[in-house]
């Protein structure tokens, strides 16, 4: 259901590839005659890539098949899937959560930040997602990211792992790259 969903969402968006689609070959044509995609030189387009990456990262395949889909969505560099690795977030395979969260903080889109921030903030989730969520956003390097970390450093309320984790990506802001 959550895949018809996907499609629903992502289909609107599609009209370029719908145009963009060759003629289907005339029946006299035989089938082995037709070339594939690949051959005809014809690229897919950035709309069906994301959504094949959104099919695949939500099947219910291996979840070393999922992870390798979320990584690939964060390489395609679409912000337009933040909210579905958003989604997965709550996945209930620790191995999905964190490649989902390594996605996300690929990303340095306002989105990104936003979700990483949730992260670090949410009370059900895993220490270890929060501390992967504050590494993450050491890169978004925005004022607002740097607030956050910050705040979580000094919150008295949170776990020592957490506070120390926050203290680390602090120092880290604080040097100067290479």
């Amino acid at each position: 259901m959550r895949h018809l969903l996907l499609a629903s969402l992502l289909l609107p968006s599609l009209p370029a590839f719908a145009q963009a689609t060759p003629p289907a070959p005339s029946s006299l044509q035989a089938p082995e005659e037709t070339p594939p995609a690949a051959s005809r030189g014809g690229a897919v387009s950035e709309d069906t890539a994301l959504l094949r990456g959104l099919l695949w990262a939500t099947e219910p395949t291996p979840e070393e098949i999922r992870a390798m889909a979320i990584e690939d969505l964060a390489l395609l560099g679409d912000p337009r899937a933040l909210n579905p690795l958003a989604s997965l977030l709550w996945d209930p395979n620790p191995r999905v959560q964190a490649s989902a969260l390594r996605a996300v903080a690929l990303f340095q889109h306002p989105r990104a930040e936003e979700i990483l921030t949730l992260v670090v903030r949410h009370p059900r989730l895993p220490d270890a997602l929060k501390i992967q969520a504050l590494d993450g956003l050491l890169y978004q390097r925005t004022a607002s990211a740097r607030a956050t970390v910050e705040a979580v450093s000094k919150d008295p309320r949170l776990p020592s792992a957490l506070q120390s984790a926050a203290l680390a990506v602090v120092a880290r802001w604080d040097s100067p790259r290479k």
